[in-house]
């Protein structure tokens, strides 16, 4: 064998590329200077504890009639089940546990977590670990059990159990009401090197609270100590929270969810605030908290992307001037912006004239200089003619999304290249059944590859084909909404001269998941640091 082939850093190069954990088992069996190397990648990342628990003697499988099958254990562990534990744990990197205490999984895994929050040396248990996901389901709070605190603090033992010096990536998720019963305050001595911070809750009401606002006030205390914190994410939001994580100087990445009503704003916080923030990412329920967020206070003078979901609310009386209000705000503080989300996470749109003009809304990024990504969807019904589009269009705008009732016409789709020679990419709905105007082939036309048209109304004409080979010389995929003219664009790529396909045209929602690699859900926690699985599982 070669000796480089000795060498353990080469070998974790070679076996990181392997994505069959079958494979990785192979290796390990297959030689003394593979085996260490192979073992540290099968156990690099769990999904559960049961894995490891599966190599104990004492250790079975309970099935039952519509029931998931549970890990149980016959005897208590004795010494030699704690060394094989500490063996596998010690390799382990990244650890995801999820606590689903259905009666049947409750009555059969609580036990052996039991045992495990009693080991004999509690520092041998996952010495190494780097990133801890720890969720517990909605279905502990809504259980009618007795015990069900006692249970908690089980867990919650667990929980404490895996907090190491070295962690640098924590993930909390567990129903509100029992956040206080995690002793946040004393993390940050048992953990003083978290860079990434998650904390979720359900979204609905469990005991007819969601978490206590003195949960609120330890999450400040908590988020003040970890002097390493460069992402937070959080279900919890408060004024004062806020007002401790604009004083942290490592911040870069902030995701919270706001309330349908925040309290009564206080003083803008002093100094420099949010001093490294590049991405900003709002969940809220309304835009008025949105609107009282951005008037606060500025997110520094470093931001490069920011992302407002939000969903239909009564409280927005005038939610087309409640955006228009918004886009002001973000593009005068903002103006080194070079993404801007705007995502309605609603299906149904309000119910506002058709007639509502967009440019209000849009105009004020034409500040934002460095502007590459526009996706805005709106919750109002709202038009957009050729003269408005040409009026627009940005230098540097390099992507834009719109989803808006057909006025435009294949006239605004050739101003849009016109006037944006770098544009690599849009989304628009526009009527490709308008006929085609005259276009002056002496431009230099851009390299656009990917054209995003939605439900746009198209038709299997000649005509059309040719102009849109002309116009978009470059293209190499056409993205189509769900039964919308799909069989008629494909034909129309079969006419074009680079043949581009033909695809699924994603949502906002869908296309800022999918570049975030949080493929789950936009209003998600899980972001990249979290997408990782146990091989083979």
């Amino acid at each position: 064998m070669y000796p480089c082939l000795y060498v353990d850093e080469i070998l974790r190069l070679i076996f990181r590329n392997i994505k069959d954990r079958s494979t990785l088992c192979a290796l390990a069996r297959t030689c003394r200077a593979f085996h260490e190397p192979a073992m540290n990648l099968i156990w690099e990342s769990l999904t559960s504890f049961e894995p490891i628990l599966r190599n104990l003697s004492s250790a079975s499988v309970v099935s039952k009639l519509d029931a998931r099958p549970c890990l149980t254990l016959s005897r208590p562990l004795n010494d030699n089940d704690w060394n094989i534990v500490r063996r596998l744990s010690s390799r382990v990197r990244r650890f995801r546990v999820l606590f689903d205490p259905v009666p049947h999984y409750l009555n059969t895994a609580l036990p052996w977590f039991g045992c495990l929050t009693s080991p004999q040396d509690p520092s041998s248990l996952f010495p190494n670990l780097r990133e801890l996901s720890f969720g517990v389901s909605v279905n502990l709070g809504m259980m009618n059990t007795e015990d069900v605190h006692g249970k908690f603090q089980t867990i919650i033992r667990f929980f404490r159990l895996l907090l190491k010096p070295h962690l640098s990536a924590l993930r909390i998720d567990i129903p509100g009401a029992f956040y206080a019963h995690l002793d946040l305050p004393s993390i940050p001595a048992l953990c003083p090197n978290i860079r990434i911070l998650s904390m979720a809750a359900p979204t609905f009401k469990l005991d007819g609270a969601f978490i206590p606002d003195e949960v609120g006030c330890f999450m400040s205390k908590l988020v003040s100590e970890l002097c390493a914190l460069e992402t937070v994410k959080s279900d919890v939001t408060s004024w004062d929270f806020l007002s401790t994580l604009a004083q942290l100087k490592g911040l870069r990445q902030l995701w919270v969810h706001l309330p349908y009503q925040l309290s009564p704003a206080p003083e803008c916080p002093t100094g420099d605030t949010f001093p490294q923030l590049r991405i900003l990412n709002i969940r809220a329920n309304s835009l008025a908290p949105c609107i009282d967020l951005f008037r606060w206070t500025s997110f520094g003078n470093k931001v490069a992307e920011i992302c407002v979901c939000f969903s239909e609310s009564e409280d927005d009386s005038d939610p087309a001037q409640a955006l228009v209000d918004i886009s002001s705000l973000i593009s005068s503080q903002y103006k080194t912006l070079e993404s801007i989300w705007s995502i309605f996470l609603d299906d149904s749109p309000y119910n506002y004239p058709s007639s509502t003009s967009p440019r209000p809304m849009l105009e004020p990024y034409q500040a934002c200089h460095r502007l590459r990504v526009i996706a805005l969807e709106t919750p109002c019904n709202r038009t957009l003619t050729d003269n408005d589009l040409e009026k627009m269009v940005f230098h540097l705008f390099q992507h834009g999304k719109k989803y808006l009732p057909v006025q435009l016409t294949l006239r605004g789709v050739a101003a849009l290249l016109v006037h944006c020679p770098k544009l690599t990419q849009f989304t628009l709905m526009f009527d490709a059944t308008k006929g085609t105007p005259r276009f002056n082939s002496g431009f230099n036309l851009p390299p656009v590859k990917y054209m995003g048209v939605c439900k746009s109304p198209v038709s299997a004409n000649s005509d059309v084909a040719v102009y849109i080979s002309t116009i978009l010389p470059y293209l190499r995929t056409i993205g189509v909404g769900e039964y919308s003219y799909e069989g008629h664009w494909r034909w129309i790529s079969t006419q074009h001269q680079r043949r581009p396909g033909v695809v699924t045209d994603m949502s906002p929602a869908r296309l800022y998941s999918l570049l975030h690699a949080d493929t789950e859900n936009i209003t998600s926690h899980r972001g990249r640091e979290w997408q990782w699985r146990f091989g083979g599982d």
